[in-house]
């Protein structure tokens, strides 16, 4: 069985400077044939994070925000109904609690989806500004459109937009925060939602207490946690600072005492596998009974009333799981398959549904797949890719939906009924037309080791975890069978 080998003198050298294993070496080599960029991966650290300050507009937004605290005027923190919405709201909403000391003037609200749609309720906007609110603070949320700063603006709102989603606009309104802006001179771009409100929280303490950025990552270290589980749950590349908030955050995750953390602890430490296969799709469960349940357990200081949260969304979950099964064998059965993609229209009942079953959908038939869930003269859309830029195609189509959002790997839209046989006529033949090789992130089928290990020595690959999105558990051979691990480290075998 062959190994897909990497330079020798290569290999010698990074297992000699970072005293590793050879095969370990092999594995880092082939991934990372620079050396600072093997280094800053193999060794974690804060001081790897980028200076907020070169975000795009915060500097604006941190003045628009301390303008408004002074005033003693309300803000509205806005987000997306997932948990890096959640999480990005709970970080933005424990920075706001300690510059306005606790003033009850910071508001939070994670949008509704079958309510709001994918852009900025207004009136939503108009009853918070009946309670005084004057600021709109969105994160993970509100640039893909620029609706949403009109909507702010006539809702009598001054905005700032602090998001990580696709953006293919090169003038804003408002401050707009985000390392995805073309004119970004930021030097990650794949942050995710809370990534981003991490940097402005940083900016904010910098700002307005004084204090650089070591004393912000010390006197504020259980951000961190926060910040990995919101990375962890957007399936962002597990690299460069991604990387940093996701190790540094397990390594707090179980040492800091917020009534969140020690609910979670209730039941045993808190490791890579359980927070991916309990604890987020857990948290996440708040967008089908109640959104802001999933940012009250992030902040709610009452640890019997985190518990209840965390109870009752855990019986959420467990009947959504049932419910989506169920749902995904009735899509399966009536799925139209091309060689590219996967398609389904279903009666809408439940739109959070959608994106779970969109997701399965692409993993099960290996196709971009889009699931529509059809009510009335209106229907809303989620789609998933395996390697087509899905937000860029929709911003091509934009003239079919009321509205829009997403990433290049997921995203949604809802249209009118009327609209829909032209829009699917057109989508589809842009995905047909794609070249083959497209669809390499879901099919391709060649799988060749990055070296051989004895599956007994399989503890040594801890110091690349966790795997996920832009850093794959390796595909290794033992000379017999070909396996990988999964982030509990259990053996995997590959067929």
């Amino acid at each position: 069985m062959s190994v897909l080998g990497a330079d020798k003198m290569l290999v010698e050298k990074y297992a000699s400077a970072f005293s590793i294993p050879r095969e370990l070496a092999q594995i880092i080599a082939r991934r990372y044939p620079e050396y600072s960029g093997a280094q800053r991966f193999l060794f974690p650290d804060v001081n790897q994070l980028c200076d907020p300050s070169l975000m795009p507009d915060i500097d604006t937004a941190a003045n628009e925000i301390i303008g408004a605290v002074n005033k003693g005027e309300g803000i509205l923190i806005y987000t997306h109904d997932d948990v890096d919405g959640y999480t990005s709201a709970a970080v933005v909403y424990k920075a706001l609690d300690d510059v306005t000391r606790g003033s009850d003037h910071v508001h939070v609200y994670p949008i509704i989806r079958e309510q709001d749609g994918y852009i900025l309720n207004p009136q939503v906007l108009k009853s918070y500004r009946d309670r005084g609110v004057r600021l709109l603070l969105t994160v993970d949320f509100g640039i893909s459109n620029e609706e949403n700063f009109r909507i702010a603006q006539q809702a009598g709102l001054k905005a700032v937009i602090c998001d990580h989603h696709e953006t293919a606009l090169t003038s804003f309104p408002a401050a707009a925060v985000n390392p995805k802006r073309p004119d970004s001179r930021y030097p990650f771009r794949e942050l995710a939602g809370v990534g981003v409100a991490f940097k402005l929280a940083q900016f904010l303490y910098e700002r307005f207490f004084g204090i650089n950025a070591n004393e912000f990552y010390s006197l504020r270290k259980a951000f961190f946690p926060i910040v990995c589980i919101g990375t962890f749950s957007d399936r962002v590349v597990l690299r460069e600072e991604n990387r940093v908030f996701c190790t540094h955050g397990m390594r707090l995750m179980n040492e800091i005492e917020e009534p969140w953390m020690t609910c979670l602890k209730r039941n045993g430490q808190v490791d890579v596998n359980r927070l991916l296969k309990e604890v987020i799709p857990t948290i996440g469960s708040a967008a089908y009974i109640d959104p802001k349940l999933g940012v009250e357990f992030f902040i709610e200081n009452n640890l019997d009333k985190v518990a209840e949260c965390y109870d009752k969304l855990r019986e959420t979950d467990e009947k959504r799981r049932q419910e989506i099964d169920s749902l995904f064998g009735e899509v399966v059965t009536s799925a139209k398959v091309t060689s590219k993609l996967v398609l389904s229209l279903i009666p809408l009942s439940k739109q959070h549904y959608l994106g779970s079953v969109a997701a399965r959908l692409r993993d099960y038939y290996r196709r971009n797949s889009i699931i529509i869930g059809v009510k009335d003269e209106k229907c809303v859309g989620e789609l998933r890719s395996c390697d087509i830029d899905l937000y860029r195609l929709l911003h091509e189509m934009r003239r079919f939906f009321l509205d829009f959002g997403g990433h290049k790997k997921a995203a949604g839209f809802s249209i009118e009924r009327r609209n829909l046989d032209a829009f699917l006529g057109e989508f589809v033949n842009k995905i047909e037309k794609h070249s083959p090789d497209i669809l390499e992130g879901c099919n391709s089928s060649e799988v060749v080791p990055e070296a051989l290990l004895r599956k007994s020595e399989a503890n040594m690959l801890e110091i690349l975890m966790p795997f996920g999105e832009g850093n794959p558990a390796p595909v290794l051979t033992d000379g017999v069978s070909t396996y990988t691990v999964d982030n509990a480290l259990n053996i995997v075998e590959k067929v």
